[in-house]
């Protein structure tokens, strides 16, 4: 422990904690709005129950399967987008050494050691494998809603309506919590953007965290697309 705190300036430290700070606090502030109902997730939230009642109501799902295919799509899209930044990040800690050197020719940036540049590289790698396990399971709950949405019947059969509006439920529920993970996977994609500026400066890093926060919290919950979207 004492070895970790000598690697770090004091800066570097409190700008690593207000980070830290923003991102578990903002994950949990946006968890317990949608359990109160507020903001753009828990608006999207409704709409996707009235999604699956519908789908219940209809003979042919085959424009819901799209659209189930797309979301997962999109998952599938960043979690392998993930994947290769990775990979780029542990070619460039393999390089760490070469790395720092052409770094500290550059005054207008914080001159760093190989043990620094390297605890920020980790970061960095620890902030995408983080999104790619979320969206990777994003994929599979949108693959588990697929198949519920396969098992409700068929309208016409009057006796099994009520069987086809709970499993409309669980579905939306599942693509509910597809969408909460993809969130979850896109906020580490904003959060590891901000860790890129610690590089520049610690003072820029704390800037970038609330930034981030700032920029989140204004598209999920005071944006014009949940004005557009918010039940009356």
């Amino acid at each position: 422990m004492d070895s970790f705190l000598d690697m770090l300036r004091r800066d570097d430290l409190v700008a690593l904690a207000i980070f830290i700070a923003c991102w578990l606090g903002y994950e949990t502030f946006v968890a317990l709005r949608i359990k109160r109902g507020h903001g753009l997730p828990a608006a999207m939230q409704a709409w996707r129950r009235d999604w699956f009642e519908a789908s219940a109501t209809r003979e042919n799902r085959i424009i819901d399967i799209q659209i189930l295919r797309s979301l997962a799509g999109n998952s599938a899209f960043m979690a392998s987008t993930s994947i290769f930044v990775v990979g780029g990040l542990a070619a460039v800690f393999g390089a760490s050494e070469q790395a720092v050197a052409v770094l500290n020719q550059f005054r207008f940036l914080v001159e760093t050691s190989q043990d620094r540049f390297g605890l920020k590289i980790a970061l960095l790698i620890f902030i995408f494998t983080n999104a790619f396990f979320r969206l990777a399971w994003s994929i599979r709950l949108h693959n588990n809603a697929a198949v519920v949405l396969g098992a409700i019947p068929q309208p016409e059969f009057e006796d099994l309506r009520e069987v086809g509006r709970e499993r409309g439920g669980v579905a939306a529920e599942l693509a509910s919590l597809a969408a909460r993970h993809y969130n979850g996977g896109v906020h580490s994609y904003y959060f590891g953007l901000a860790v890129c500026t610690w590089f520049v400066h610690p003072f820029a890093f704390i800037a970038a965290s609330l930034w981030v926060v700032a920029v989140l919290h204004r598209r999920e919950f005071r944006s014009r697309a949940l004005r557009t979207v918010r039940r009356s």
